[in-house]
């Protein structure tokens, strides 16, 4: 399947990508929990091969129970995301769904509006197969290395997803962008300035911990 990177089409199906797919679809978990889907910001939040804490062991249902899937896969764009839901999210039958998709659009050269509108197939694929599904959409994350263009770019992206939540039921707007604790803090990156380090990502846990109490509460 082709992808756009500004006039040009390249096939970027790479072996890489398919292997990961592959490795998480062997991945058992109980039906009906709470999973995580998008690019490199969940992608290594993990421990195996990043350092950095578990986002299954650091989100916890309120009973103690593990309750959180880590269905990000790096590089990836709502392309991606698209093309590899029915084998990434739908087998696992999530009550909730929590999506980051404006990474890595614009490197393959699509335009605010084309990552958006492949981003709504994905949220509509999930209402179809899970009528009762929480949907959570997820601004764009703050780095290091962002321009003033940049961040304005991802604010008009994050009001894009807030006005889509505020006109659909069960669908909800997360602004990371503005989160104090991670938006203040310079020392939690990694070398690039865009992926964040083990103390990243434990802050990283105390947000979610915080935004999503109400649906962790019923694990």
């Amino acid at each position: 399947m082709p992808v756009k990177v500004g006039l040009q089409y390249i096939d970027i199906w790479k072996e890489s990508m398919e292997e990961v797919v592959c490795k998480k679809e062997k991945e058992v978990y109980p039906e009906g929990q709470i999973v995580f889907y998008g690019s490199s910001s969940f992608t290594r939040w993990r421990s195996e091969k990043y350092g950095n804490p578990d986002l299954r062991k650091a989100l916890l249902g309120k009973s103690g129970a593990e309750c959180c899937i880590n269905r990000g896969f790096g590089s990836s764009c709502s392309e991606h995301q698209l093309y590899y839901y029915p084998r990434m999210v739908r087998p696992l039958k999530p009550k909730v769904l929590v999506y980051t998709c404006y990474g890595n659009g614009g490197a393959f050269g699509y335009s605010l509006e084309e990552i958006w509108e492949l981003a709504q197939r994905v949220i509509v694929y999930a209402q179809t197969d899970f009528p009762d599904i929480h949907i959570y959409l997820c601004s764009p994350n703050n780095t290091l290395k962002q321009t003033e263009a940049g961040l304005e770019e991802k604010r008009r992206f994050s009001e894009i997803l807030k006005a889509y939540a505020d006109e659909h039921e069960n669908v909800y707007f997360l602004d990371l962008l503005n989160y104090e604790p991670i938006k203040s803090r310079k020392d939690i990156y990694v070398e690039d300035q865009v992926h964040m380090n083990a103390e990243g990502y434990r802050l990283f846990g105390e947000m979610f911990r915080e935004m999503l109490k109400e649906e962790l509460d019923r694990y």
